[in-house]
């Protein structure tokens, strides 16, 4: 059990190497368009960790996505559930950065379901997160909807 959190971290980590290969590498698409396609572009990070390097892992991806792509044409959402939704409270060590992502079009959404079970009120999440009734509800509709997911 000690070497999942580690595992998930590695996983999460190829999965953004491999992201930014296929962001980054410009050389096999035309000139007119960017390496990324055309768009639109909806991705959802799901976090359930409140571990810093998964927070920076995720926060460190988000922006890179809105530098290199823009919103629009992508729409990202960072799902905060269970120990996750520690790193989106007000006082939490990113909350600035959380902030100005935010106010870069960046949706962040906290898990009622998981608030209720930590004992978190809407009033400690940072100022702009929503919240959603169920994390995994949320989860299904953006995958439903055709959302990429990452599991951060």
């Amino acid at each position: 059990m000690k070497g999942d959190g580690k595992r998930r971290v590695g996983v999460a980590v190829s999965m953004l190497l491999g992201l930014g290969i296929l962001l980054g590498s410009g050389a096999a698409w035309s000139a007119t368009e960017p390496a990324w396609g055309s768009g639109p572009y909806r991705m959802l990070f799901e976090v359930d960790s409140a571990q810093p390097a998964a927070w920076n892992m995720t926060l460190g991806a988000v922006a890179h996505i809105v530098k290199r792509v823009g919103i629009p044409p992508a729409r990202l959402e960072v799902l905060a559930w269970g120990p996750g939704l520690r790193m989106l409270l007000k006082d939490a060590p990113d909350a600035m950065e959380v902030s100005i992502l935010q106010m870069r079009g960046v949706r962040f959404v906290a898990c009622q379901t998981s608030m209720h079970r930590l004992h978190i009120r809407p009033r400690q999440l940072a100022p702009g997160v929503m919240v959603v009734a169920g994390g995994m509800a949320e989860l299904m509709k953006r995958h439903n909807a055709g959302w990429a997911e990452v599991k951060m």
